[in-house]
């Protein structure tokens, strides 16, 4: 067997050591293998490289064909059920030919838990839960660790992954067809072919029943394709718009420095921001000597019993994850208030995708008509420039009925955790509140804060960290 091969095979499964030396117990090997996908009793080193990205041409292709025959196995028994052939679209998606290897990877990790869940669910949903993301996210994390897709980003310059996968995503769903779908599975089809005909022919002879089975059940599969991919185009399509938002929200986040000292990485616009402190220090930041308002290290238990009267879980058990953890971000003077129906709170943000009409922290009225400029509000409210540039408000009016339940108190000293040197003071008061208690239909139009868009006059070398180009249009930007 070609040396290539039996390096590739040995990413999904050790070779088996009960069976006889030679050719055919190679090409044995290669038939449990292609069946791995979602195989009974898979390795562990199947399990670990479902993880991997796919660079090696073989090993490129057989994981293909594993995902193809795991699919049509479900849709064999199933044909009538939309959510198998939905599964079978998102692995269609992970094999159209113009990606790279890099995509190809990653969105094979994405949707693999999101296709396994789809296996087993008895009822799927059209709104995914935070809990079936967040399992996605981890998986595509793990994968984006691996020191070869780490070496493969740096040397494509690709600084936010998440962005980038959003980006590429969001082009691949907008242009999807059947058309083009099924062109994919006719193609995977072929390479099947030639892998079963090389197993037929230096496999032992007891492989070609099954062999030959396994090929009829695939093309009795492509015979009802066309109409079960037109049922489950567009479902399918819901699925990947959840996922474009979530990866956009895990770049938002994975640009941020943390409160507290739990370590982070930095990306470009916190390394430009970092680099910009110790050129020329803002008027908004201070070296670090003490700490005013320092930031809980624990959730007071005294607000555990509002949590249970449905205040935002803010605690490190929250399974919303822009709240996780987020008491971190006040000082002592946290506490659980009721905002009235009428009252209008009000929320700075920076235009386009990076940042969200109803993110979770916002300030009274009476807070915000204080501010008099964005250094204020930056040095104030602590506020990294890399988390959000400014330029843009928005209004909230709380609607008729039941009030709006909120965290509020004084923003905590933000520190630096990278460099450890600069600190925004806080001290203003600040709200929290879970994004999904929030109606767009009360919100106002975006406005300008006045303060510019900037912190260098307009001018690009003045300030290296500005994420946007052109005029903002004040447009709104609601995450669902």
């Amino acid at each position: 067997m070609n040396q290539e091969l039996q390096n590739a095979l040995a990413f999904y499964q050790a070779p088996p050591q009960d069976a006889p030396s030679g050719i055919k117990a190679m090409w044995l090997w290669f038939w449990e293998t292609l069946q791995g996908d979602f195989h009974e009793n898979p390795s562990t080193a199947q399990v670990v490289t479902g993880t991997l990205i796919f660079m090696i041409p073989f090993v490129d292709q057989i994981g293909d064909v594993r995902d193809l025959i795991a699919n049509c196995r479900k849709v064999s028994k199933e044909s009538d059920d939309t959510w198998a052939w939905v599964a079978l679209v998102l692995t269609l998606i992970g094999l159209i030919p113009s990606l790279g290897s890099l995509l190809k990877g990653c969105f094979k990790v994405l949707f693999l838990y999101l296709r396994k869940y789809l296996f087993k669910t008895l009822k799927p949903v059209r709104r995914l839960d935070n809990f079936v993301l967040d399992q996605v996210m981890m998986l595509l994390r793990q994968h984006l660790d691996n020191p070869a897709v780490r070496k493969t980003l740096a040397w494509m310059r690709i600084n936010n992954p998440y962005h980038y996968l959003a980006v590429k995503l969001g082009e691949i769903k907008s242009s999807l067809t059947v058309k083009e779908l099924l062109a994919g599975l006719d193609e995977i089809m072929r390479v099947t072919r030639e892998m079963f005909d090389s197993v037929v022919k230096w496999g032992p002879d007891s492989l070609k029943a099954p062999v030959e089975r396994m090929w009829a059940m695939l093309v009795d599969v492509r015979g009802k394709a066309s109409d079960g991919i037109t049922r489950a185009l567009e479902p399918a399509q819901n699925y990947v718009d959840q996922i474009i938002n979530r990866l956009r929200v895990e770049g938002d986040n994975a640009y941020r420095a943390r409160p507290g000292n739990n370590a982070h990485v930095l990306g470009s616009r916190a390394d430009a921001e970092l680099e910009l402190m110790r050129r020329e220090q803002p008027d908004w930041v201070d070296k670090v000597e003490t700490i005013k308002y320092t930031g809980l290290i624990k959730l007071p238990e005294n607000s555990l019993g509002y949590i249970a009267k449905g205040w935002p879980d803010i605690s490190i058990e929250s399974n919303v994850r822009p709240l996780k953890g987020a008491f971190k971000t006040f000082d002592n003077s946290l506490r659980a208030v009721s905002i009235a129906p009428g009252e209008r709170l009000y929320r700075v943000l920076e235009p386009g995708s990076n940042s969200y009409d109803n993110g979770c922290f916002w300030m009274r009225e009476v807070e915000f008509k204080k501010i008099t400029s964005k250094s204020e509000w930056r040095r104030n409210f602590a506020v990294w420039k890399s988390w959000n540039e400014n330029g843009e408000f928005l209004a909230y009016t709380v609607p008729p009925g039941h009030p709006l339940k909120v965290w509020e108190g004084r923003a905590a000293t933000q520190k630096l955790e990278s460099d450890g040197a600069y600190k925004l003071e806080g001290g203003r008061e600040q709200i929290l509140l879970n994004p999904n208690d929030l109606k767009p239909e009360f919100a106002s139009p975006r406005q300008k804060t006045g303060w510019g868009y900037d912190d260098g006059s307009g001018h690009p070398d003045l300030d290296p960290v500005r994420p946007f180009l052109g005029l903002p249009d004040l447009t709104h930007n609601w995450f669902e």
